[in-house]
């Protein structure tokens, strides 16, 4: 290991829990964070385009969230592997995990880029496009399904770069690129008239300007694993996926309850409910992207004590991870709960849309401290590869908890109904959460001798690698 990997890395070994989760997860906060406000901010520059360009944008969203879907399932099942792999003190493993990963990552994308720029017009019509709803939505849309692939890889070198305990480098790199897109928006917006396709390309070139960044990141060596095309081992896709898939299949159903959610909110507000439910949508983004910042942050200290097979360690971040997230979490529900007006009209100009997301804003308020504990319970579960029970608790709140709110709750009582529907399914998870959090917590033995059970699998698909 070089010098500078060495200044950069978080020693994973650290018996200072408390202080190398700070460690770990606050970079990944940050960078999520800026994530999160580069959502905001477009949102807002979108905005000024009038309630017509945001709502047409908006509904194209939930069909990228397919990708995030992908994304998210390969990330998090190579970040995961990748991290018991240092654990296990085998570097080559690690760097054979995260070469595999990103080889996977470039066929996946061109698919899925293709998929969506062929099924983007049907799409769109079906979720309540048309006229120049579906004109923006397809401008915009189209050029994004363009730079998928690129997409797909800088978030895969993001769950690398934190999974070996390099988050301050992926802040970093999300940061900039972030700032970046926030500076170009407005010359490709307005001063060039692109409109919402302006949009769409100044998230492209920050794209590639982060993948520049990690391509130097790889090259000179910056942290633990390297990527050596020699190292590529095909069979790692199964353990992989075994991880990924859950995460896959909870953010496949997000999709599909946002695309519901959009569906009734144009049903029953219109154009207005549209743009004020797509701007709630990014304020819970907003809210919640720290968060899952900082359990992704975390996820990397759990796994590898998962594979030091340190259950008091395991315990014990667990433990510190809910005393950060959901005082967190609550602190944002109550500034949008008392300040719901000021902050929709930061989005719109319009008073009746501003109005429209105000109420959704307060009805939102139970949503994100309950997140916060879902979101630490998925990196409990994950770590540990209870992929059935993951696949419960992740796919509930904006899947089978939330769709059959969606479908019943408007016809009662119209636009209100759409808005409490998130907050209700919140509600009911965090009571299944509960339930599976405590059975969980009853497996987890005050300390052992060896690996937890269930790790004994991931052993053949990595061993002989060193």
């Amino acid at each position: 290991m070089t010098s500078s990997t060495t200044k950069m890395a978080a020693d994973l070994n650290d018996p200072r829990i408390k202080r190398l989760v700070m460690t770990v997860a606050l970079p990944a906060v940050a960078g999520l964070t800026a994530s999160a406000a580069h959502h905001a901010v477009n949102a807002m520059f979108i905005g000024a385009l009038g309630a017509q360009a945001l709502a047409g944008v908006s509904l194209v969203l939930p069909l990228f969230l397919l990708v995030s879907a992908a994304t998210e399932g390969l990330g998090i099942g190579l970040a995961t592997l990748l991290a018991r792999s240092l654990g296990q003190g085998d570097v080559k493993a690690a760097s054979s995990v995260a070469v595999t990963a990103l080889v996977a990552a470039v066929p996946m994308g061109i698919v899925l880029s293709t998929l969506i720029y062929l099924a983007l017009p049907a799409f769109v019509m079906a979720v309540g496009g048309e006229g120049d709803l579906l004109a923006s939505g397809l401008t915009y849309g189209r050029l994004i399904a363009f730079g998928v692939t690129l997409g797909i890889l800088q978030a895969i070198c993001d769950f690398i770069a934190i999974a070996e305990g390099n988050s301050r480098f992926s802040m970093t790199v999300l940061i900039a690129s972030f700032a970046l897109n926030i500076a170009l928006d407005p010359v490709f917006i307005f001063l060039l008239d692109f409109r919402e396709a302006g949009a769409a390309i100044a998230t492209m070139v920050s794209t590639v300007a982060a993948l520049l960044a990690y391509a130097v990141y790889f090259y000179r060596r910056r942290g633990n694993v390297r990527i050596d095309l020699s190292l590529i081992r095909w069979h790692l896709l199964k353990p992989i996926s075994s991880i990924g898939i859950p995460a896959c299949a909870t953010s496949i159903v997000t999709g599909l309850g946002f695309m519901v959610l959009l569906r009734q909110a144009s049903q029953s507000g219109g154009e207005t409910g549209v743009a004020a439910i797509a701007i709630a949508i990014r304020l819970i983004a907003f809210g919640q992207l720290p968060v899952f910042g900082f359990c992704l942050g975390a996820q990397s200290v759990v796994s590898h004590a998962v594979g030091l097979g340190d259950d008091q360690r395991i315990k014990a971040t667990i433990r510190f991870m809910l005393m950060v997230t959901i005082p967190v979490a609550l602190c944002y529900s109550t500034l949008l709960l008392i300040a719901a007006g000021p902050i929709a009209r930061l989005f719109t100009e319009s008073p009746e849309v501003a109005e429209q997301t105000a109420t959704c804003l307060r009805l939102l308020f139970p949503v994100f401290p309950l997140a916060a504990f879902q979101s630490v319970l998925l990196v409990m579960l994950q770590s540990r590869a209870r992929a059935g029970l993951s696949a419960l608790v992740g796919l509930a709140p904006n899947g089978y908890m939330l769709i059959p709110l969606l479908m019943l709750l408007p016809a009662w009582l119209g636009f209100i109904g759409v808005a409490i529907a998130p907050a209700a399914a919140a509600v009911l998870t965090a009571a299944l959460g509960i339930v599976v959090a405590r059975r969980e917590w009853a497996t987890i033995l005050p300390s052992s001798d060896g690996p937890l059970p269930g790790l004994s699998a991931l052993h053949p698909e990595t061993r002989g690698l060193s």
